[in-house]
Formats: C-alpha cells, sequence, structure tokens
C-alpha cells in the first residue's frame, strides 16, 4: 500500500534528508591545504548539500520494501507478546505448585521440639508405679532383712528419732 501524499511544488522540505552512506558530520569548509589521501581509499567527491533524487518508481520500490520489513516487524511483535503471555501464566502456576508443595512438605513433616525445655507438672503419684507390672513379675514381699541390716535400721531409728518412717 503505496502512500499518495506529496509535497507541493514550490516548497522545499524544512529538514534535508540524510543519505546512509554520508558520514554524520561533515565539515562546513574544507580546508586550504589538504594532506595526501592514503593510497587504499580513493577520494569521495564532494557531497552536494541537497539529496540525490529519486526516481518515482525507485522511491515507490523503496516503501514498499519498508512496509514489508514494518508488516514483519509488527507479527515478529504480537508473536514476542504472545510468547510473553503465556510465559507468564507459566510462571504464575509453577509458583502456585510451589506454594502447594511446601504447604504439603510442612504438614507433612513433625513440628520440631522447642529450643527450650518445657518443664511439666508432675503427675502425682497416687498411681503406684509398679501396678503396671503384671503379677509374677514384680515381687510382692520384701525379702527378710539380714543381721548388718537389722543392726543399720536400728541406730538409724536411734539417731533420726522414733517419729521417722521405716
Amino acid at each position: 500500500m503505496a502512500r499518495a501524499a506529496k509535497a507541493p511544488p514550490g516548497k522545499k522540505p524544512a529538514v534535508a534528508t540524510r543519505s546512509q552512506s554520508r558520514p554524520t558530520a561533515a565539515p562546513a569548509k574544507t580546508p586550504a591545504k589538504r594532506a595526501k589521501a592514503p593510497a587504499a581509499k580513493p577520494a569521495r567527491p564532494v557531497a552536494s548539500s541537497a539529496a540525490p533524487k529519486l526516481s518515482k518508481d525507485e522511491l515507490r520500490v523503496r516503501v514498499e520494501a519498508l512496509e514489508r520489513a514494518n508488516a514483519t516487524l509488527r507479527a515478529k511483535s504480537r508473536e514476542a507478546n504472545r510468547a510473553a503471555k503465556t510465559a507468564a501464566a507459566r510462571i504464575a502456576e509453577l509458583k502456585d505448585q510451589v506454594a502447594q508443595l511446601e504447604q504439603r512438605l510442612a504438614s507433612a513433616q513433625p513440628k520440631p521440639p522447642p529450643s527450650a525445655p518445657t518443664r511439666r507438672k508432675r503427675r502425682s503419684r497416687e498411681i503406684d508405679p509398679g501396678d503396671a507390672v503384671p503379677e509374677g513379675v514384680a515381687v510382692q514381699e520384701p525379702a527378710p532383712l539380714d543381721e548388718e541390716a537389722e543392726t543399720a535400721l536400728e541406730n538409724l531409728t536411734a539417731h533420726l528419732g522414733p517419729n521417722q518412717p521405716e
């Protein structure tokens, strides 16, 4: 699709277009004496201030080429935007999966004990610890005291007093 816009025949464009082969900074005046140019580079003719005239056909060809390049760039841009959106959606899905797996892992692991040991209340001794032992395994009555044990018990009761439990 070529554009049909034309400049009025009597006016010149406000900004002169620059050729691609022309250097960006051109000297305003040439020096009076020139140094010899190297043999490898041929001397360029001085470019005139006006852009080279191109025929309408050449301009149309250039416009069509630029339009094709623009269309391909727009198509690539659309594809890149689609890819970015799908990648963002995939990233969101993966983040959700990671959060779910972390929750599952946290619930599956037993909680570590607290760093400082807590003091529990001791259960009262209403229940004899020997009650859990079946009969026949535990000794029901203590063994009789021998002579040494009897003298030791008598000495203890004598020194501690008669009110102490045996």
